[in-house]
């Protein structure tokens, strides 16, 4: 499948040690970095491409992890996912910074990368590694010029019930897209309400009324894996990010649409393809058999 050409950005690594680590940057596979203003002549000159990144004019982004709480209404241990996609999405354009723990570096990337995002992620010395292995991955990966689809139309008023609104409609993969007004071509149009002082009901709401029949995108086999869909009819393109500590085994995802061939790019995983496809009664599926921290899925029709 060949698709248009666009200038996507990818997420720098942000150093703030001294350049007498270059050579272990190098060894790592690092060949481009943001460092505080002034000291990108000295990594210059150690052979990197660095630019001058000021933190203090950067908006802040977590550390993307899941947490397990007690859900209280079923006594059991239930995921609570930081992520960083309905960030990004609400403030497009935008510089971010995150400060990630080792071992979440390479999926700080996948999901700046997958929602566009202007970011530099400062990793531990111990993952720069698996940083610099996720940018590579990202950096061969066709660019695609689809748009975002949504079945959500989100009149944001900055609040931060709304901010919290948007966390879980993206948690339980309810595509939606900001608008400055309702939208007819949206399945449903959502606004701050009465109703959304109690987000985690608003948004089981918000699903009723849109129906699974009518989503866009459906993941099967785990809570702990967020999608983002763009597409334009065509051809569509489904990130999948994996906020588990481990590989998901045997994910099905669910389509609106038919598309007749599907192609995977699995993060450290090459040769792997996937299985079960099927496209038929105007929705497409497939599975993938084990699922690392970030996968993309490619769909023709």
């Amino acid at each position: 499948m060949v698709l248009p050409i666009l200038a996507v950005l990818l997420p720098t690594l942000y150093w703030d040690r001294p350049v007498e680590t270059a050579e272990a940057l190098h060894k790592a596979g690092v060949d481009r970095l943001c460092v505080a203003p002034g000291r990108e002549p000295a990594w210059r000159k150690a052979g990197f491409a660095a630019t001058a990144f000021d933190r203090a004019r950067a908006r802040e982004a977590v550390a993307p992890h899941v947490e397990y709480k007690m859900d209280e209404a079923s006594a059991t241990r239930a995921p609570w996912i930081d992520a960083n996609g309905w960030r990004y999405l609400r403030a497009p354009g935008k510089t971010f910074f995150s400060n990630v723990p080792t071992g979440s570096a390479a999926l700080a990337a996948a999901e700046a990368f997958a929602y566009g995002a202007d970011a530099a992620i400062g990793a531990t010395p111990d993952d720069v590694a698996a940083f610099a292995r996720m940018t590579k991955f990202l950096a061969a990966i066709e660019r695609a010029a689809l748009p975002a689809m949504a079945n959500i139309g989100v009149v944001d008023d900055g609040s931060d019930t709304m901010g919290e609104v948007l966390n879980l409609l993206a948690r339980h993969n309810l595509l939606f897209q900001l608008v400055p007004k309702a939208d007819p071509t949206y399945a449903v149009n959502i606004q701050v309400t009465a109703e959304a002082a109690k987000p985690y009901e608003f948004a089981i709401q918000v699903r009723h009324e849109l129906t699974d029949e009518r989503r866009l995108l459906r993941i099967y086999g785990s809570n702990v894996v967020i999608g983002r869909l763009t597409g334009n009819g065509s051809e569509a393109r489904v990130h999948l990010l994996n906020y588990g500590k481990g590989v998901v085994r045997g994910l099905r995802v669910r389509v609106l649409g038919v598309y007749a061939h599907g192609k995977l790019a699995d993060f450290g995983r090459p040769t792997l393809a996937l299985a079960d496809y099927s496209a038929e009664d105007g929705a497409t599926e497939f599975t993938l058999p084990e699922l690392g921290p970030y996968a993309i899925v490619d769909l023709e029709r």
